[in-house]
């Protein structure tokens, strides 16, 4: 046991330079990504290249929703509610709808990120 004693007060040394790593980027809550609102906004109008379909898709042109298939307005989102949204549906925990799940699973976290980012940055559509 003791020769561990070295190597647990490095550790314990360490420990206050590498804790400002585990913290989220200053200007960021908890949860959430500055994000690229540019990729964002391609992502959104053109899908992704392992075939996430557009968000316009489903949600308009404007992303101001299609209640006639269930798509929620999406314009004016604030990015933590995009990103908790996108979480729960991946995680089957929220929406019932298959495509937006297989879509929400199949986006990265730096797509979802990009993807808030964006819609956050829109007026909310009428």
């Amino acid at each position: 046991m003791s020769h561990l004693r070295p190597a647990l007060l490095a550790a314990l040394l360490l420990l206050p330079t590498l804790a400002p790593a585990a913290l989220p980027p200053q200007g960021t809550a908890a949860g959430t990504a500055a994000g690229n609102a540019a990729r964002g906004k391609d992502i959104v109008a053109h899908g992704t290249a392992n075939g996430v379909l557009p968000c316009m898709v489903c949600h308009g042109t404007d992303l101001a929703g299609n209640p006639a298939i269930g798509a929620p307005r999406l314009a004016g989102l604030p990015q933590a509610t995009t990103l908790a949204a996108l979480a729960a549906i991946a995680a089957g925990k929220q929406g019932k709808n298959y495509v937006m799940r297989n879509i929400a699973h199949a986006l990265t976290g730096a797509d979802r990120a990009d993807i808030a980012a964006y819609l956050a940055s829109l007026p909310e559509a009428d």
